[in-house]
């Protein structure tokens, strides 16, 4: 079982996932191609059809305290211009036009997060990413739209952030981003928050969290381990370079396979289809 005892009743949705795939696939702003972009509710669906388990959204918010998604600092590539997107009012972003695969201009709006909530709601997980800043505004949210158990928090480990789920009465799911053993003395000093899991970070096969070993530790304090797949760029190493594209220009077995080996209970990544089916070769789904 995921999480502690005393939580188990707002957990029960991620482990009747994990109980049936053991292995979650989440996947990264959804699966955009053709006309349809990342962190919108098409890009959301098509990853569940293309094998994904758990949406990932980033979001945003806007001047006057609205919440959207979108990944700050993508402005240029889907927009085709330079702007920051938080600077604008939920208003101001009725004006804008993404641009699609061919760099043509589409009507699709930039999304509501509440649009994804109810569209999604009993389907998936939702991990939401990048809204440490404005915890409180999303936990209203979801606490309204009755889906505490089915979103996955995400954000920096930072004091603030746990005696801020410390002291919420509702225990929202918490995942904090870790890469140093010596953090974990920080989450057991936490037990009124929901931690629910780790998202690890080993940029070389050196670091805490790609020893084996410490990696079991997480599981035996029943925290969920995440593991990032994704090739962000030439140099940027999520996990020791065992990636997507390892994994499809080179070897399954190197990428995510190793990631498997190393306890991975989710792997996020940007080809869905691609990682469901290796799970599938491997039997584990």
């Amino acid at each position: 079982m995921i999480g502690q005892e005393s939580y188990k009743e707002v957990n029960h949705f991620l482990n009747q996932e994990l109980g049936k795939k053991k292995v979650l696939i989440a996947v990264h702003r959804g699966s955009s191609a053709g006309n349809i972009v990342e962190n919108t509710i098409p890009a959301y669906e098509a990853s569940l059809q293309m094998g994904g388990d758990i949406v990932e959204a980033d979001v945003f918010k806007t001047s006057d305290d609205k919440l959207y998604h979108f990944h700050n600092g993508m402005e240029r590539k889907n927009f085709q211009k330079d702007f920051d997107i938080r600077r604008l009012s939920s208003q101001e972003l009725k004006d804008l036009a993404y641009c699609n695969s061919n760099l043509s201009a589409i009507s699709y709006p930039v999304e509501k997060l509440e649009d994804t909530l109810r569209y999604f709601k009993g389907r998936c997980l939702i991990n939401i990413d990048r809204a440490w800043d404005f915890f409180s505004l999303v936990c209203d949210l979801v606490k309204k739209e009755e889906m505490v158990n089915q979103v996955i928090l995400k954000g920096p480990l930072e004091e603030e952030t746990l005696r801020f789920f410390a002291e919420e009465e509702t225990k929202f799911l918490f995942m904090p981003k870790i890469s140093k053993l010596s953090q974990l003395e920080l989450l057991k000093q936490y037990p009124d928050v929901n931690i629910i899991g780790v998202e690890i970070k080993a940029e070389t096969e050196a670091d805490d969290f790609y020893q084996t070993e410490n990696i079991q530790k997480l599981k035996e304090a029943n925290l969920c381990v995440w593991i990032n797949a994704l090739t962000m760029n030439d140099e940027k190493k999520l996990f020791a370079g065992h990636d997507d594209n390892v994994s499809i220009l080179k070897s399954e077995d190197e990428g995510w396979g190793i990631l498997l080996e190393k306890g991975a209970d989710i792997i996020q990544t940007d080809w869905p289809s691609l990682v469901s089916q290796y799970l599938v070769k491997r039997g584990i789904i």
